[in-house]
């Protein structure tokens, strides 16, 4: 049976599921896949680089004087296309029943962690989002929608990258979810692990409520060993900023694993793109496909391409909270009218499992 909680509730409503993760596939910082089971999950420790450590006492304090507009303004998008060749006629699997775990208010205003102010939009007000498929500005600041979605910038081989991400509900309440390709090079690429932060309710170099550091990255086999983009899906477990849990400032968005397969979203990211330029939130809405009309990934028109990535699909979107079911993930060849993300199937019930409660 289906459980649908009300999104007008903050009352988290879990379906507890019996989720087998293999010890094996919680391998440590590093280590080589033990499972060529794709639904496996691994993980990483965090670094900062040496550059970056000796700017602050603490991690945050470290990346909040790392990331300047310089090397924000630097940071290319992560994202690649995918050729036809390449496109695999994959789904992840939907065995294990469904998860639902509904979103979590903001506790917290705009509260200027970093001790910054900037620009600002217009304040929540009646008018509606015209988005649809072309990309459209978010248009406010500071409220649900703002607070949860967040820029995600790490280093990587000398290189400065940028994607997006989301504060998804969690016992932890430190868990954002991007794309696996976000926190990982896929095969032979290794983990992508230096000065990894978020920052919430960006917005043209205004980070009101602080630069967030990531100490554990997660993602699963298929992505890693084989670069399946049906599992490219990455979690960062985050450090806490103040002495404060990042999903008790922001808030948090619901999710939902092994759902419905294709249901109408709303989806948020930070491109790099034209029009873009991966300093303002934007967002599409429309009803999602299969990319093989019964299988394969999920398929939004959408033109938030190039540091979009990561950027979350939100179900039963109320205009404030909804439900993750996928996360921005690659485009075919030169269309960008089109964007795919992975089914939440298995894979990412594993991968939710594995770090919901590490606090």
């Amino acid at each position: 049976m289906r459980l649908r909680p009300s999104l007008r509730t903050t009352t988290l409503t879990i379906v507890t599921l019996a989720v087998t993760v293999l010890p094996s596939t919680m391998a440590a910082t590093g280590a080589a896949a033990a499972s060529a089971d794709p639904a496996g999950v691994r993980s990483t420790s965090v670094k900062l680089s040496p550059e970056a450590a000796a700017l602050g006492s603490t991690p945050e304090i470290a990346l909040a004087r790392f990331w300047t507009k310089e090397r924000i303004a630097a940071a290319r998008p992560a994202d690649n296309g995918v050729s036809l060749a390449e496109l695999r006629k994959t789904a992840q699997s939907s065995v294990l029943g469904e998860t639902v775990v509904a979103g979590l208010a903001p506790r917290a205003s705009a509260a200027n962690l970093d001790g910054r102010s900037g620009a600002a939009k217009a304040g929540r007000g009646d008018a509606s989002v015209m988005a649809g498929a072309v990309g459209t500005s978010w248009p406010w600041r500071h409220d649900w929608v703002s607070l949860t979605n967040g820029k995600v910038l790490y280093q990587h081989n000398g290189g400065l990258w940028h994607c997006s991400g989301v504060v998804v509900s969690s016992e932890a309440r430190n868990t954002v979810f991007t794309a696996g390709h976000c926190v990982h090079g896929g095969p032979g690429g290794g983990w992508q692990n230096t000065n990894w932060t978020f920052i919430p309710d960006y917005y043209y170099g205004d980070r009101p409520l602080g630069t967030w550091s990531a100490r554990q990255l997660w993602s699963l086999n298929g992505w890693m060993n084989n670069g399946d983009r049906a599992y490219d899906v990455g979690v960062a477990v985050m450090h806490l900023n103040a002495g404060r849990r990042l999903a008790d400032v922001t808030g948090s968005q619901g999710i939902r694993i092994n759902g419905p397969a294709t249901p109408s979203v709303w989806h948020f990211g930070f491109p790099l793109n034209s029009p873009f330029d991966g300093e303002d939130l934007i967002t599409c809405d429309g009803a999602t496909s299969r990319r093989y009309v019964l299988w394969g990934d999920l398929k939004l028109a959408c033109t938030i391409q190039g540091g979009g990535s990561g950027g979350a699909w939100l179900a039963d979107f109320n205009g404030n909270s909804g439900y993750t079911i996928s996360v921005n993930s690659y485009h075919v060849g030169n269309d960008l009218t089109q964007i795919y993300g992975p089914y939440f199937g298995d894979g990412v019930s594993n991968l939710y499992a594995a770090v919901r409660n590490l606090s």
